[in-house]
């Protein structure tokens, strides 16, 4: 084996073992963060004595921080590199975590949420993005696959983790110590084994990728902002119905445990759809994949807007967990194939900075019910919206670039 294969396959085998690590950072993230708090909360409300008003506005300050945080990577990245990165927002989500396990008060619950939201976003999507984008060009979408899936499952066992714990004793101040010691250590592990991310490294990517968008050409194409809207709105379908689906089917005369049973449904065929779209991408357009994504995501909110009995709720919950599952990871894919990775790192974050409309989908649920008397004008409005979003991207065709565009992109990139 000569020197140029050695250090070959030796990067291969840590950009491997930097997924993986990635991949349960994002696990651990998911589980102890947005699935955790909604079986958890129940018990601190109970034992702390609090509203639902108070506790419910903890959840939403966790989506918005989460949403407004999403740019915060790009600009530490190319500064600090993806490792700091990396342990800030593990460091930062255990701060949270440490807040939740030893509060008494609402204040220090809105301060930990806030904390959660802001760790989340620089220590999971953005970040694993920029890795797999420099690492796995050829392999890109399988390697979203197996990122993206770890993070659905971490979505399912979230609740299972507090459940067991509860069941022997450790309580929810247990749980949210454990998780602060588990972030930390994954965090760390997986800032050690990436590989390294430095200025000049990033001033590199920009030289080899000098025919790809730059961040302002990108965002003047209609491709892009397709793209953020499919994203935006499989968000606010999952959002929504992961917050209201178990109220509406009951309100429909389903028994909760099967209301209940349904979302966890869900959760597994998101992780599901996740892991076959990953595989699935290296072979077909993601586009039409991301289309049909769409189409069954609106299939199964149409679902839920009329579910009264099992085959209702079984569509329900393969449409929306399969669509979700698979439009939030080929969004991503396409951001990648389209643009390119000289502005990969920036066109993330913006998308999932706009996404934070995402976080309002509960509240305007919450809203219409109140008015209405029912959450199935909410669910039809959210799944028109879903069938625009379907139709666009079957439509949307890859951006091409002008000639004077790409020259200029080149010269611009070779400047000092």
């Amino acid at each position: 084996m000569t020197q140029t294969e050695y250090h070959q396959e030796t990067s291969e085998a840590r950009a491997i073992a930097a997924l993986i690590l990635l991949g349960l950072l994002f696990f651990l993230v998911t589980a102890a963060s947005f699935t955790a708090l909604g079986a958890v909360l129940p018990d601190m409300v109970t034992t702390l004595h609090w509203d639902w008003t108070g506790a419910g506005l903890g959840y939403t300050i966790l989506g918005l921080s989460c949403g407004l945080a999403s740019f915060i990577p790009a600009l530490l990245i190319p500064r600090v590199g993806v490792q700091l990165t990396l342990m800030l927002g593990a460091a930062t989500m255990a701060a949270g975590f440490a807040c939740l396990a030893t509060l008494t008060a609402l204040p220090l619950y809105w301060l930990g949420a806030a904390l959660l939201g802001v760790g989340f976003a620089l220590a999971a999507v953005v970040p694993a993005s920029f890795v797999i984008a420099r690492n796995f060009s050829r392999r890109a979408s399988l390697a979203f696959g197996v990122y993206f899936t770890l993070g659905g499952l971490g979505g399912a066992c979230g609740p299972l983790f507090y459940a067991g714990l509860k069941a022997v004793g450790a309580g929810w101040r247990g749980y949210w110590t454990l998780a602060a010691l588990a972030l930390l250590v994954c965090g760390a592990a997986a800032a050690l084994v990436v590989p390294k991310s430095r200025r000049e490294d990033r001033n590199q990517d920009l030289d080899a990728a000098a025919g790809d968008f730059s961040v302002r050409d990108a965002l003047a194409t209609p491709q892009f902002w397709i793209v953020t809207f499919a994203y935006s709105v499989s968000l606010i379908c999952e959002t929504s119905v992961n917050g209201l689906s178990v109220a509406h089917l009951i309100r429909q005369g389903i028994a909760p445990a099967a209301a209940g049973g349904m979302l966890s449904l869900q959760a597994l065929l998101t992780a599901g759809g996740r892991a076959a779209a990953g595989g699935l991408g290296e072979r077909v357009d993601p586009k039409l994949i991301t289309a049909a994504a769409l189409a069954l995501m609106a299939a199964g909110i149409g679902a839920l807007t009329l579910a009264h009995g099992y085959p209702l709720m079984l569509t329900y919950a393969v449409g929306v967990g399969v669509g979700y599952g698979v439009s939030s990871l080929t969004a991503v894919v396409l951001i990648l194939r389209y643009f390119g990775r000289r502005a990969n790192l920036e066109l993330v974050s913006i998308m999932l900075l706009v996404s934070t409309v995402a976080s309002g989908g509960p509240w305007l649920a919450g809203w219409m019910r109140d008015r209405f008397g029912g959450f199935e004008g909410a669910f039809a409005l959210f799944g028109a919206l879903t069938a625009v979003g379907f139709v666009a991207m079957l439509l949307t065709s890859a951006p091409k670039r002008s000639g004077s565009a790409q020259t200029k992109a080149i010269a611009d990139s070779s400047r000092p």
